[in-house]
């Protein structure tokens, strides 16, 4: 009882979940959500949406892992 009580008196605010460990895994599935509302808004025809969602979301993050290498470079430089 007292730990159903628990559960539901969760503030996600202000406890958020212990997620240290993967929270670097959780920008796939950001990255995904973000080109496949993107690209619903953008294709006229939603024949190719889960293909071009998957592409969009592979260049998110290889854009974002080309970022990460670049400011690595930059803060190890200085």
């Amino acid at each position: 009882m007292m730990n159903l009580l628990t559960t539901l008196a969760w503030r996600p605010f202000l406890e958020p979940l212990p997620v240290d460990d993967i929270w670097m895994l959780l920008i796939i599935p950001l990255a995904f959500v973000i080109s496949l509302v993107y690209r619903t808004l953008k294709m006229p025809d939603l024949k190719d949406l889960p293909q071009q969602a998957v592409r969009l979301t592979g260049m998110i993050l290889l854009f974002m892992v080309a970022a990460a290498i670049v400011l690595y470079i930059i803060v190890a430089l200085m």
